[in-house]
C-alpha cells in the first residue's frame, strides 16, 4: 500500500466518526418515513395512556405524550416533532376528555390542559431541534477538519502536480457530497475539464468569468443563471487558469462552503507552484 492510501485510509477511519454518531442515520430517513414513525409513536402513546387510565386516574395522563415528541425532536427533527406534539393534543382530546370519542370540549379547564400540552410539546421539540441541529453543524465541522487535515498532508506526500489536482477533486467531492471539477480557462480560450462531470457551454463561461475576475462565481445568478457550478479561482503564481467548480444540490448546499472551498484551493496552489517553479 502507498504512502498517499495509507494516509487517506488512516485520517478518513478519523474522519467518518462523527457522521456514525451524528443521529445514527435517522436524519436521513425520507420524510414519510419520519412522520409515519411519528404517528406510530403517539399511537404508542395513547395506548400506554389507555392503560393507566383504564385501572387509575391520573392528573398529569397528558405528560405521556411529551415523551414521542422528544423522541421525534431528536430522532427527526422539528417537522415531525412538532406534528407529534399536534398529535398528541389530539388524541388527548378525543381519548382521556370528556366527551370521550370527539373532539369536543365540554369543561373549559380541559381546554387549557390541551393548549397547554401543545405549547409544551412545542417548546420542547423547539429546544431539542435546536440542540441536535446545533450538534449536527459541529459534527459537520470536525468531519471536515479531519478530512482537510488528511487533504493536507497527502498534498505534502504528492509526487505530482497531476497527483495533487486528483486528490483535491476526490477530497472535495467527499467533503460536500457534490460532482467536482478542475478547469483549465486558458488564455487562448481553450479550455480543459479534469473530472468526471460533463459542463454546458454556460458553465464554462462562468469558469472563465471566474478565471478572468480572480473571483467567485456563483451558481444561478445572472449572467451565469442557467449554470449548475459554483466556481472558485485557484489563485497559483505559476498559473492562474484554473478554477475550482463544485454543483451543489440545492436542497442540500452546505451555509458556508466558501472558506472549505477556498482553503482547498490555497493548498492546491502551492502545491502546484512547488512543481512548476
Amino acid at each position: 500500500m502507498s504512502r498517499d492510501s495509507e494516509l487517506g485510509h488512516s485520517e478518513g477511519g478519523v474522519g467518518e466518526k462523527p457522521n456514525v454518531a451524528r443521529d445514527l442515520g435517522l436524519s436521513e430517513i425520507p420524510s414519510i418515513v419520519q412522520y409515519l414513525a411519528s404517528l406510530v409513536m403517539a399511537g404508542m402513546a395513547t395506548a400506554i395512556a389507555a392503560g393507566f387510565d383504564r385501572y387509575e386516574t391520573i392528573p398529569n395522563l397528558s405528560l405521556v405524550y411529551v415523551l414521542p415528541v422528544v423522541v421525534s425532536s431528536v430522532a427527526f427533527g422539528l417537522g415531525p416533532a412538532l406534528f407529534s406534539a399536534l398529535l398528541g393534543a389530539l388524541a388527548y382530546n378525543f381519548f382521556f376528555t370528556e366527551p370521550r370519542f370527539s373532539l369536543t370540549v365540554a369543561d373549559t379547564a380541559n381546554i387549557w390542559a390541551i393548549a397547554l400540552l401543545f405549547v409544551v410539546g412545542c417548546i420542547t421539540s423547539t429546544i431539542v431541534s435546536t440542540e441536535r441541529r446545533d450538534k449536527a453543524e459541529l459534527d459537520r465541522f470536525r468531519l471536515y477538519q479531519d478530512k482537510l487535515k488528511a487533504y493536507a498532508r497527502q498534498m505534502i506526500a504528492a509526487t505530482s502536480a497531476e497527483q495533487a489536482k486528483n486528490l483535491t477533486r476526490s477530497t472535495l467531492a467527499e467533503i460536500l457530497q457534490a460532482p467536482v471539477a478542475l478547469v483549465y480557462a486558458g488564455s487562448d480560450n481553450e479550455v480543459k475539464i479534469d473530472g468526471k462531470a460533463s459542463l454546458t457551454e454556460a458553465e464554462i463561461d462562468a469558469a472563465r468569468a471566474a478565471s478572468a475576475s480572480n473571483a467567485m462565481v456563483a451558481a444561478g445568478v445572472y449572467p451565469f443563471d442557467q449554470s449548475r457550478f459554483d466556481f472558485w479561482p485557484v489563485q497559483a503564481a505559476v498559473d492562474r487558469t484554473i478554477v475550482i467548480g463544485v454543483a451543489f444540490d440545492p436542497q442540500h448546499r452546505p451555509a458556508n462552503p466558501d472558506a472549505t472551498i477556498e482553503t482547498v484551493a490555497l493548498i492546491l496552489a502551492a502545491t502546484i507552484d512547488r512543481y512548476k517553479t
